[in-house]
């Protein structure tokens, strides 16, 4: 008697919520900001259902194909980081989180849209 076979697949947003999560609690990172296009979905969601606020995945977009992701993060920091070691760290620590919570092989791309001053 064989032993059941069992597939697993983790969806987008598994991933980009793993990924959100373990992003804002980098040193740095003081929000997580909407790309263009979550922007306009998040403002016609909030036409259309009077949703409020922001969603837990905003500034992470996470595309699972097969054994591995991509994962593309925008982030604001505060000025008095370096915006580069933000970056790596963020790059670093979010691959590490997504690959031991889901096993996928991870890519993980920064964008720092804002400094914040102050």
């Amino acid at each position: 008697m064989s032993e059941p076979v069992v597939r697993v697949h983790v969806g987008d947003t598994v991933v980009a919520r793993v990924a959100a999560q373990r992003a804002r609690r980098v040193p740095g990172v003081v929000a997580l900001r909407a790309d263009l296009a979550q922007a306009l979905l998040g403002f016609a969601d909030s036409l259309l259902n009077a949703g409020g606020g922001a969603l837990p995945t905003d500034g992470v977009h996470a595309s699972v194909r097969g054994g591995s992701a991509e994962v593309s993060i925008t982030l604001a920091t505060r000025l008095g980081h370096n915006c580069r070691d933000v970056a790596q760290a963020v790059q670093q620590e979010v691959a590490a989180e997504v690959r031991a919570y889901t096993g996928l092989d991870v890519v993980v791309r920064v964008t720092v849209a804002e400094v914040l001053l102050g």
